[in-house]
């Protein structure tokens, strides 16, 4: 059984919140209330597995449809008998309204999880903690609270910067007007370091797996100065997990997703998830298989068709994406024939496991992994300036090795492998991160970073069009405005003065 912390939904925090001092009625001794909790060290860690209960809920739900399925990465199958799933196609592409319920379940999320890092920032330094023991907690606290804002500021840019306790109703609306994103970037930024100065580099304890560490706020943090274009302040944060010595390549990249392989030594950070009807399972080996898949042999039972199911299928473009003797594809993907429509449909292997009951397996997500860690390493040195030979080469050979591939080189005799310019290898880094992280939420934020999104989108539009309308009619209006940002949800926008 796997041995980590277990996220529990912290359902006390919203109430405890709105709790005030100067109530005149006593507060009851025996139970749990605004005075007397977040006073102990088993109160804040209890607090502390609340905050990160949501994202949970977050990667089961709503994240992979925004960051892989609004890509080129992953599309879905139609389904023709049950459409209760439209909000899903319409950000596949892009024709959401601002009322989809998806992206307002992670805009929502977000917040929830924001408001809990909130709550502990602010109720900590009252409590009389060890030294050590609080800066762990804030640290965590610190990370997640800007791991949240990182997502919300790339997917909506302006959006409202809540970084106190709500008291109140009347505090609730006054915190709901937008700040502009790089009010934001400058929180994220602040919330980073502060985790990166007080997590430690690794935690002793079994049940501190999952647990963010100094390692995860360096590797978040580095992702924003990239996405910033501060490629020289990243460079020292990705060159300083690599000295720390805590992590290393998987030799076979199929252990990173394998179910009794969790937390491994590749693992920077991964959302935890455990089997069984205890509320904190996941559902990704059933919601991404084809709806009109009939055995049992992926999951252990058989998938139920519906509008649950056909969701994040990897796309032509993506298959096409994967060189000749890649291991990594028969790691992420694998095929069948499609019962309804008669053609081959590859979908996600990367999260199957045999399981008892559907939508509660233990499979966990990764958010960030050491050959991320090269990877982005890589890039930010090119981006610094081109060298044949140097560093930026070595790195990205080292994830190509372990794929069972060539490395690549200015001078090559073979042209696939050959490159000669900065141009050239960013186009090498953004191919190599495509299939490395093929399903993992990175490949919309990397179209975002390097300027590339519509361009690429609207190549992958014109594919699209072509081969769903070959099998099923799409929307005449997939594709036709391809928006960097999604839109604001109406009911948020609704509570701006």
């Amino acid at each position: 059984m796997k041995k980590y912390i277990y996220l529990l939904v912290f359902l006390c925090v919203a109430m405890l919140s709105n709790c005030k001092k100067d109530y005149l009625s006593l507060q009851p001794t025996d139970t749990q209330n605004g005075i007397n909790f977040f006073k102990t060290k088993s109160q804040f860690i209890q607090a502390t597995n609340g905050a990160y209960a949501p994202l949970q809920g977050l990667y089961n739900g709503s994240f992979w449809a925004m960051a892989e399925m609004r890509s080129d990465n992953t599309s879905y199958e139609y389904d023709p008998y049950d459409r209760s799933g439209t909000g899903n196609e319409e950000i596949d592409e892009f024709r959401e309204l601002n009322n989809n319920g998806i992206v307002e379940s992670f805009f929502s999320a977000s917040y929830k999880d924001i408001g809990r890092c909130n709550v502990i920032l602010e109720r900590l330094p009252a409590a009389k903690l060890d030294v050590g023991v609080a800066d762990t907690i804030a640290g965590q606290a610190s990370f997640l609270r800007a791991f949240n804002y990182f997502n919300i500021v790339r997917m909506f840019g302006d959006a409202p910067l809540v970084l106190t306790e709500a008291q109140s109703v009347a505090d609730a609306y006054k915190v709901a007007t937008k700040s502009p994103a790089a009010k934001i970037y400058t929180q994220i930024i602040a919330d980073a370091q502060t985790a990166i100065a007080k997590l430690p580099v690794r935690y002793t304890a079994t049940g501190d797996k999952g647990r963010v560490t100094k390692g995860t706020a360096e590797t978040m943090l580095a992702e924003v100065y990239m996405t910033q274009k501060k490629f020289d302040l990243a460079i020292p944060l990705l060159r300083a997990i690599i000295a720390s010595g805590v992590y290393s390549l998987n030799a076979d990249y199929a252990d990173n997703f394998n179910i009794h392989k969790e937390n491994g030594p590749e693992s920077i950070f991964e959302i935890q998830y455990i089997e069984g009807p205890n509320g904190l399972g996941s559902d990704f080996v059933d919601t991404f298989i084809p709806w009109d898949y009939y055995d049992t042999d992926i999951t252990g039972y058989e998938i139920a068709n519906g509008a649950q199911n056909g969701w994040n299928i990897p796309t032509q473009d993506l298959v096409n994406a994967y060189e000749g003797g890649d291991k990594r594809r028969d790691a992420s993907l694998t095929d069948f024939t499609s019962d309804e429509y008669g053609i081959d449909l590859p979908f996600i292997k990367k999260y199957q496991s045999i399981g008892a009951v559907k939508g509660i397996t233990g499979n966990n997500f990764p958010v960030y992994r050491y050959a991320d860690v090269y990877l982005m390493l890589a890039e930010c040195l090119n981006e610094q300036g081109f060298a044949a030979g140097g560093d930026a080469f070595k790195y990205l050979n080292l994830v190509r090795q372990r794929a069972g591939l060539e490395p690549k080189s200015m001078g090559n005799a073979n042209p696939d492998l050959n490159v000669t310019s900065q141009d050239g290898f960013r186009a090498a880094i953004a191919h190599e991160r495509q299939v490395e992280l093929a399903f993992e939420n990175h490949r919309w934020f990397d179209l975002l970073r390097t300027g590339k999104a519509t361009e690429v989108m609207k190549a992958h539009a014109t594919r699209e069009r072509a081969y769903k309308n070959s099998s099923w009619q799409i929307n005449s209006a997939a594709y036709s405005n391809i928006r960097l940002l999604f839109q604001y949800p109406v009911e948020e926008a609704n509570l701006e003065h």
